[in-house]
């Protein structure tokens, strides 16, 4: 099974480097799309020619006739001339959109001609002239692939110009039959001709597939047109956005270098995993817990969006990651300075009824509860500059008389059971 999704993966891989035709190619850049068909289009008709020229060749090989051998020698230069000459233009210069056009061009030419040279050595004969005038159809249809309206209305009508005059000198023999008859009695004439009504009905038919892939192409294009518009949409919208997030970090991580001290942060991360654990946390909150206990110290992570140093765009996942992180980041140095705040209000004798209620509005759920608590009882117990270190007695104190209002509790009273296993803690780290 594994070799088989490998050949599998590599079959597919081939596939999409010759013939792929949004293989890692910006669609919003028309001449990339241009350069990118051209290359698809030129390997098709490559490829095509090579079967046109094997068919020619087995034919020479078994009729034993000269003249076939006339139909290899023509083929096998124009094959290979025209396809070299496609190949440079097309790769010298991949942002000259010129260059691209003239290539689709050379490269609709390229498709026909190969096809009516095919019809000339096969339209006497019966059993292939059929088979061998599909591939005019087929020519049409590899065309289509440029998904361009302009450049289907012009090869159709050239190759409808161009059959008419194969039937009528090749095909049906008619100008050689009809030769010195005035216009109204060849008319008159050609009308009465089972021929006349074949050409017709070939004609009609021709006509008809053509206004299906102009359809085809018509709705192709238009909905390549409203992609290519919707993705530069997007693109400016994902610029905008991307500033604005940058400017909000900005103004949310300029205060962050009192919040990344990072041996208080490991601390807390410890003491709040105890905690949730004996608070009887399940062990996906307790991983949560832990991860968004220390979160704020990747603001690295998001300097780059941050502070962008170049104009390179930004992937849309990264992004969005990048943004998660960021709202993750801004959330944690929320809490972080809910500790400060209730720790000075404390100290200074400023939290008032109005100040206790502000403060439980903000992230009030269990994780963000428990990671405050722990958090408030090291800030307390350590040195900051707007107070000296408290004692544990004192800390256990205020928590009793004054910090109780913040936590729910249950997880206080959890906390002040085990107060001298959290006392172990500070004091070992």
């Amino acid at each position: 099974m594994a070799r088989k999704g490998k050949i599998k993966k590599a079959t597919k891989g081939l596939f999409n480097r010759f013939f792929g035709f949004e293989n890692g190619i910006d669609i919003t850049n028309e001449v990339a799309v241009l350069h990118r068909r051209n290359v698809v289009i030129k390997n098709i008709t490559f490829i095509s020619n090579l079967f046109y020229s094997t068919i020619l060749v087995i034919f020479a090989l078994t009729s034993n006739k000269q003249a076939d051998w006339l139909f290899p020698a023509i083929f096998f230069p124009f094959t290979f001339f025209l396809n070299e000459v496609i190949k440079r233009l097309i790769y010298n210069d991949r942002h000259d959109k010129t260059k691209q056009e003239i290539g689709m061009y050379l490269l609709a030419v390229y498709a026909f001609i190969s096809v009516i040279l095919l019809y000339a050595r096969f339209f006497h004969d019966q059993a292939f002239e059929t088979a061998i005038y599909i591939l005019i159809y087929y020519a049409i249809v590899v065309i289509s692939l440029y998904q361009s309206k302009s450049l289907i209305m012009w090869s159709s009508g050239g190759m409808l110009a161009a059959i008419t005059i194969i039937h009528f000198t090749w095909t049906y023999n008619i100008v050689e039959e009809y030769r010195g008859l005035e216009i109204f009695e060849f008319l008159k004439k050609f009308i009465q001709d089972q021929r006349f009504y074949d050409l017709l009905l070939r004609t009609v038919l021709f006509v008809i597939f053509v206004i299906v892939i102009f359809a085809i192409v018509s709705i192709g294009h238009y909905m390549q047109e409203q992609r290519r518009s919707e993705l530069i949409k997007r693109r400016e919208i994902q610029a905008d956005f991307t500033n604005i997030v940058s400017d909000l970090f900005q103004v949310v991580l300029s205060s962050k270098n009192p919040f990344l001290d990072q041996q208080h942060a490991l601390l807390v991360q410890k003491m709040s995993l105890h905690l949730a654990n004996l608070y009887g946390v399940l062990e996906e909150e307790q991983t949560k817990i832990e991860e968004y206990s220390t979160i704020h110290l990747r603001t690295d992570e998001i300097e780059d969006l941050v502070n962008p140093k170049d104009e390179k765009e930004v992937d849309f996942s990264v992004l969005q990651e990048k943004t998660n992180l960021g709202t993750q980041i801004a959330k944690r140095l929320q809490l972080a300075q809910k500790t400060e705040d209730i720790a000075r209000a404390h100290i200074e004798g400023a939290a008032s009824d109005a100040f206790v209620f502000q403060m439980q509005q903000i992230q009030p759920e269990l994780n963000s509860q428990i990671i405050l608590l722990v958090d408030l009882y090291v800030t307390m117990r350590s040195s900051k500059t707007y107070k000296r270190a408290y004692p544990d007695h004192v800390v256990i104190e205020l928590f009793t008389t004054q910090f109780n209002a913040y936590f729910e509790y249950q997880l206080l009273d959890r906390f002040l059971r085990f107060k001298t296993e959290f006392q172990t803690m500070y004091d070992d780290f």
